[in-house]
């Protein structure tokens, strides 16, 4: 093993496997949306429930954040949580206030980018 990852606490470990799962998850909702649009799926369930499902980690994240030994994370585990709950409004208004819909993919890279930021910082 190499030094950085014996040297980094269990706590930081989860977080950071978390936050992975989280990219990973992202990156499976644009599958399964661009398969939506394309026919190549079954639909917007998977993609609905899915998105659903990604709220588990993404609090596990923010209240890992809260923990003494995660204090360094709990802005970004804020800010993922607070992100995530966005994207959820967006989805469900989306069809009444369509240009407000719109906004929902753009929020999912966002959701992304703040995930791949957490897999890479260092320990607090």
């Amino acid at each position: 093993m190499s030094t950085s990852v014996t040297n980094t606490s269990l706590p930081v470990l989860a977080f950071r496997g978390l936050a992975t799962v989280v990219v990973a998850g992202v990156a499976g909702q644009f599958l399964l949306a661009g398969m939506a649009v394309f026919g190549a799926g079954t639909g917007w369930e998977l993609h609905a429930a899915t998105g659903g499902a990604l709220g588990l980690p993404v609090l596990a994240l923010f209240l890992l954040s809260l923990s003494q030994a995660l204090h360094g994370y709990r802005r970004s585990g804020a800010l993922l949580l607070a992100v995530y709950l966005l994207q959820v409004m967006l989805a469900a208004i989306g069809g009444g206030v369509p240009f407000l819909g719109a906004l929902h993919p753009v929020n999912g890279l966002v959701m992304g980018l703040i995930s791949v930021r957490l897999v890479g910082l260092r320990s607090p």
